[in-house]
């Protein structure tokens, strides 16, 4: 992806089907119509937005929240400490590294999009997209997207902190950090911005 984008590339399919189809109401004279899926791509286009973002504070030793969405659950598992993330609608879906990663491996299990199921079944039916970081800390992103199979991580070699490196809309991310190398800056029931809230710093 370019800095310069105005949506994700994954919104580019559903605006150009809208946008098509207010042309075909205004042909036909619909004006009802044409107003009704104009605010539909308005909404689209801002569900899909792909803003520049720079960390609040500018650190080397930050960790930054790799999307947008509201923290439900924070605990320590295995000597890690694990954030989970609900992303909904209007959270920007662009994923982002929240440290530099030199090396790393992707792992995907096709399944369902359940929304209105408990965790548990989410967490065991739903379609999972495993990032690791194999060098510096070892952490982990699982992604269990709830609606859209737009959900992916972007082949690179390597991040730099903050690069743009996947995308979800609607559903759960888990981030996985080791606990000795993380102090943890945030709590449950906070919103976080993708690249620019502070997780916390590496010890």
């Amino acid at each position: 992806m370019t800095n310069t984008q105005f949506i994700a590339k994954e919104g580019y399919k559903g605006a150009m089907i809208l946008a098509i189809t207010i042309v075909f109401f205004m042909w036909w004279g619909k004006d009802f119509f044409v107003f009704l899926f104009l605010l539909c791509l308005i909404l689209w286009l801002f569900a899909f937005r792909n803003p520049e973002r720079l960390p609040e504070d500018r650190i080397n030793d930050g960790v930054f929240a790799p999307i947008d969405g509201k923290i439900t659950n924070i605990f320590a598992q295995d000597d890690f400490i694990e954030i989970c993330i609900d992303v909904d609608w209007f959270d920007v879906g662009v994923l982002r590294v929240p440290v530099d990663i030199l090396s790393y491996e992707v792992s995907k299990k096709n399944g369902l999009f359940l929304k209105s199921a408990k965790d548990g079944v989410k967490q065991a039916l739903n379609t999972k997209i495993v990032f690791f970081s194999r060098k510096n800390y070892n952490f982990k992103l699982e992604l269990y997207p709830e609606i859209f199979s737009s959900a992916q991580i972007y082949k690179k070699t390597d991040f730099v902190a903050n690069d743009r490196m996947g995308f979800m809309k609607i559903g759960c991310l888990c981030f996985s950090f080791p606990a000795e190398f993380l102090d943890i800056k945030v709590n449950v029931g906070d919103r976080i911005k993708g690249g620019q809230t502070l997780i916390g710093y590496l010890k």
